[in-house]
Order: C-alpha cells, then sequence, then structure tokens
C-alpha cells in the first residue's frame, strides 16, 4: 500500500518509492539496472598515449567518444598495444561521459585537446601475466582486428578471471 505522510514520503511495503523520492529531490533517480551494464572491450595504441601513466597520475583514463556509446557503470576491458604488450591489461569503469582531458602529460604524439571524453577508472590491478593476448581472445571470439567490442558472457566470464 502507499501512505502519504505530510506530503513528503511514499510507502510501499516499508520502501519509499524511487517517484516519491525523486519528487522530493526535484530530479529523476536512474535506476541503475546490472542487465543494462554493457562490457567492451577497447584497443589502446601506447605509440600515441602512456596509459598506465595516466593511470599512475591522475587515476583515470580519458577516452575519445567517436561515437561510442557507453554509460556511467559500463566496463572496459582495455587491450594495449605498442610497448610490448599486445594484451588486455585493464579492467576499467565508466566514470563519466563527458569531461574534459587531463592526460596531456600522457601523450607521446602530439597532444589533441577534447572537452567531451570519456573517464574511465580502473576496477583493479593492471593484469601483468602472459595471457589476454590475440591468441587467447581469437579463441573466444574476439578478432585481432577489432577496435571496439560488446562482449558477451562467456568472453566476460573468461576475461574476469584475469582481474579476480
Amino acid at each position: 500500500y502507499a501512505k502519504i505522510t505530510n506530503g513528503l514520503f511514499a510507502r510501499i511495503n516499508g520502501k519509499i518509492s524511487a517517484l516519491t523520492f525523486s519528487k522530493i529531490l526535484n530530479t529523476k533517480v536512474q535506476k541503475i539496472d546490472m542487465n543494462t551494464i554493457k562490457h567492451v572491450f577497447l584497443k589502446g595504441n601506447e605509440k600515441f598515449l602512456d596509459h598506465t601513466k595516466s593511470v599512475a597520475l591522475y587515476g583515470k583514463i580519458y577516452w575519445r567518444k567517436s561515437g561510442k556509446k557507453l554509460n556511467v557503470g559500463d566496463i572496459v576491458y582495455l587491450f594495449m598495444s605498442g610497448k610490448g604488450h599486445y594484451q588486455i591489461r585493464y579492467k576499467l569503469e565508466v566514470t563519466n561521459t563527458s569531461v574534459p582531458r587531463q592526460d596531456e602529460k600522457c601523450w607521446l604524439a602530439p597532444f589533441v585537446p577534447d572537452n567531451d571524453c570519456f573517464e574511465f577508472t580502473p576496477v583493479a590491478a593492471m593484469y601483468e601475466g602472459e595471457e589476454l593476448g590475440y591468441n587467447e581472445l581469437e579463441s573466444i571470439g574476439i578478432s585481432r582486428y577489432v577496435q571496439y567490442s560488446i562482449l558477451n558472457n562467456e568472453q566476460i566470464n573468461i576475461i574476469d578471471k584475469y582481474f579476480e
């Protein structure tokens, strides 16, 4: 049942409904549904940008949008190539979908300013093992030529074992 007390709370089974809570805050409450969280594969070239340095200096990685549709809470597995690694090295969470680049000190190529980037934050330590390279990823259906891919549950479960 719904009970309204002084117009402030609508309780359903003792809980405040999201609709009423949003009215109290005069804002929309975003319902987080774990089934809507995307897990994606991205490839980063270390000849242009030192992602490891970005994590060390800022605790974040900034990423150009390039038409990608990511939301706060989505998980990104970053495949790094260029400095002797050709493997997934980071598991990151999208923590902001519109921030200015703040990683100019990490660029090896000429810096390209961008005021509308994704911000990724590591959710696990950098992977430093020998797996998660081209051959292992191709064995689970991730092509060595792909730059961006939405992962399926089987791929996620296999990759996640390396970030526990």
